[in-house]
């Protein structure tokens, strides 16, 4: 056995209906019948071909279940129907951002949707904050300051649990906005409401944004060697939630700490 006679089982699309059946249920051959709707001789068929690819396998009360190989392949089949669904989006982008390991995990995001609006798209961003109530975990090589005052008032109101991953250059350029100082009567006292030193890290680079939050999660990915916000990836269910964590978590393990970069700013804001 080979890939290709791997490949070949599923070109059939009733085969292939069988298989991902039996991914989630162990089922005996009236049951995949009644299911499927295709007449039992074929039925019969399709589980000869899959048992004798080691993909399926007949159990001694008569019911048919997937292989440690077939849970194997199936794992691939949900990462390709994941990106083949948003071809257009993974064909255009640059997925080296993303850790290998979690790109073997695309295929739980059944539910994920792709936006392709500039201004729906940072509407989107901006919602997930205002939404959030638990927590906001952020990398961006850009400064939201729009966003800022409505996380103080969220301070205000509830704890929350705010993280952010800057763009190392940013520290280099960036100064609080006259506006911002404003609104901030005393910025020594917002950076400790976030706990600015514990909770905002750099990185070297950064070539793409996240935003995830309890409310749901926004990825955008490089387009032609910068972050390209006309095009995303939305999802609001727990299974994207987790893996766009999962995501912010690896780059924060990667992360520096600002403080060094960041005293000489806040003398100045504050003198």
């Amino acid at each position: 056995m080979n890939l290709t006679d791997l490949f070949f089982e599923f070109s059939h699309e009733g085969r292939f209906k069988l298989f991902k059946s039996l991914c989630f249920e162990n089922k005996k051959h009236n049951q995949l019948q009644k299911e499927l709707n295709i007449p039992g001789p074929e039925i019969s068929r399709h589980l000869k071909r899959l048992c004798d690819k080691n993909l399926i396998k007949k159990g001694v009360d008569s019911q048919y279940e997937i292989t440690n190989v077939g849970k194997i392949f199936f794992g691939i089949i949900d990462v390709f129907e994941i990106v083949v669904n948003h071809k257009e989006f993974f064909n255009t982008h640059d997925i080296t951002s993303i850790p290998l390991t979690l790109m073997y995990q695309l295929g739980k995001l059944k539910e994920v949707e792709s936006s392709d609006k500039t201004l729906e798209n940072i509407e989107l961003w901006s919602n997930l904050v205002k939404n959030s109530v638990d927590f906001i975990f952020a990398i961006s090589n850009e400064m939201q300051n729009s966003l800022l005052p409505i996380i103080e008032r969220k301070l205000e109101d509830h704890s929350m649990e705010i993280r952010a991953l800057i763009d190392k250059n940013i520290l280099k350029t960036y100064t609080i906005p006259e506006k911002l100082k404003e609104t901030f009567k005393a910025p020594r006292a917002f950076y400790k409401k976030i706990n600015l030193f514990e909770n905002v890290r750099f990185l070297k680079e950064i070539n793409f944004s996240l935003l995830v939050s309890d409310s749901g999660a926004i990825l955008f990915l490089s387009k032609d060697g910068k972050i390209d916000y006309s095009q995303c990836l939305i999802d609001y269910h727990v299974p994207f939630l987790e893996w766009a964590k999962s995501l912010f978590e690896w780059y924060w393990n990667k992360s520096k700490r600002i403080k060094p970069y960041i005293d000489k700013e806040l003398q100045a804001v504050n003198s």
